[in-house]
């Protein structure tokens, strides 16, 4: 019988012994569907992949050779796979293992109901935008990454302040002194965003948010702008050594005075596979505990 997906490409938490053995049982499942299955070397060297039909392979590898990357882990683990996964247009579903789980949708409790739902084809699919960030050094690209949450710039472990300019589509938007400003997607809108004060965004928009972190003047606020944007940030002389840019909380990069960071929206969008009759608002509700 043909499955909506063949090759199932599994990544879990990094090293961590309680995912193991949902690991399995995820591998045990898709095997017996008759899918090829692979683990991410990187996410569990010492797994016992021994144990079980499934080969295990680097992640520049795996990527390029699943139509399905399944995660078992929590939003960070997701947030990990996503800027890799996006490359191929690989759909990717989240077992959830952590806390929040705003991103990884699908409970351990029925695994394999769940997936037989997938590979039957009776799921919900979205795709979500995700951010890409470069930093130059006068016309030399000296950083670039991607992010599906957001991209930082922010201080160092200092009580100082940074002092940097805001341009959107190379109009100038503001000076501010702050601890630093966070550009976030829609999907990161629930994430160090909120916390900061930031704006929900549904996920659906073409849009992205500037939310400054502990800004000097408290009439600055947040600003939403179109996902065709392009956000630029220009560090003042006094950064240097001070600042850094990090994506999604993971991937980490030292700015200096002469550094300027640009932000946009990323051309290619990440496929999310859903349980049937996924809501947005549902999981709002339910992880935000509005109305409890």
């Amino acid at each position: 019988m043909a499955h909506a997906f063949e090759r199932i490409g599994i990544i879990g938490k990094f090293n961590a012994l309680e995912a193991w053995e949902t690991i399995g049982r995820v591998i045990e499942f898709f095997s017996q569907a008759g899918c090829t299955v692979y683990l991410d070397q990187v996410c569990c060297p010492d797994f016992p992949i021994e144990r079980y039909p499934a080969r295990q392979l680097p992640r520049e590898e795996l990527v390029r050779n699943i139509d399905l990357g399944v995660i078992v882990g929590g939003d960070g683990t997701l947030l990990n796979a996503a800027r890799d996964l996006v490359e191929y247009d690989i759909p990717v579903l989240g077992i959830n293992l952590g806390r929040l789980g705003f991103l990884v949708d699908f409970s351990p409790d029925t695994l394999e109901q769940s997936m037989q739902a997938v590979l039957a084809g009776d799921y919900e699919e979205e795709y979500r935008s995700m951010l890409k960030v470069s930093v130059h050094e006068n016309t030399q690209e000296v950083f670039h990454h991607l992010a599906f949450n957001d991209v930082v710039v922010h201080k160092k472990d200092t009580p100082r302040m940074i002092e940097f300019d805001t341009w959107v589509d190379d109009h100038f938007m503001n000076r501010q002194r702050s601890d630093g400003l966070i550009v976030t997607s829609p999907t990161g809108s629930t994430a160090y965003a909120l916390s900061a004060g930031g704006p929900i965004m549904d996920p659906r928009l073409d849009a992205m948010a500037l939310v400054s972190i502990n800004p000097h003047t408290l009439s600055n606020r947040p600003v939403v702008v179109p996902g065709s944007s392009v956000v630029k940030v220009v560090p003042s002389k006094t950064c240097t050594g001070s600042a850094k840019v990090t994506c999604d909380g993971q991937v980490t990069f030292e700015i200096f005075a002469q550094h300027i960071t640009h932000v946009q929206t990323y051309e290619k969008r990440l496929r999310m596979i859903h349980p049937r009759g996924y809501n947005y608002y549902d999981i709002l509700r339910t992880k935000l505990k509005w109305g409890s």
